[in-house]
């Protein structure tokens, strides 16, 4: 192979290899207009939250979710900016309330689709 075709050979495999870096970056969390929540329950008796806040189209929503484990992932919504939350001791946001409280939600975050909410 003349010096020619191994200079053809090594750009064009360079700019492969670059534009398969470029083509998976970014595409790993869809979250750059907001994330969807982590709840932790620090407390260990909070089964259901109230979450009153805004979603990824500014609209504001108001939705109570089960969160039977310790750390329960609240998938299928989307959220940004400032959020409240109201834990519950029972399922379907009943019972008896286990705290009020706020948290900021950003628009997008490094490395993760999953923003991060406790109760304790």
């Amino acid at each position: 192979m003349n010096i020619r075709k191994k200079a053809a050979v090594t750009v064009g495999a360079t700019a492969l290899a670059f534009a398969g870096v470029l083509g998976t970056a970014g595409q790993s969390f869809a979250g750059s207009n907001g994330q969807q929540l982590k709840f932790a329950d620090a407390r260990g008796d909070t089964y259901s939250i109230l979450v009153v806040g805004k979603n990824q189209n500014g609209v504001e929503v108001s939705k109570c979710f089960y969160t039977p484990n310790q750390v329960t992932y609240i998938s299928g919504y989307w959220w940004k900016g400032n959020i409240e939350y109201l834990g519950w001791s029972g399922d379907s946001c009943t019972g008896s309330t286990r705290g009020h409280y706020t948290a900021y939600v950003p628009t997008s975050q490094p490395n993760s689709d999953w923003y991060t909410i406790t109760n304790g």
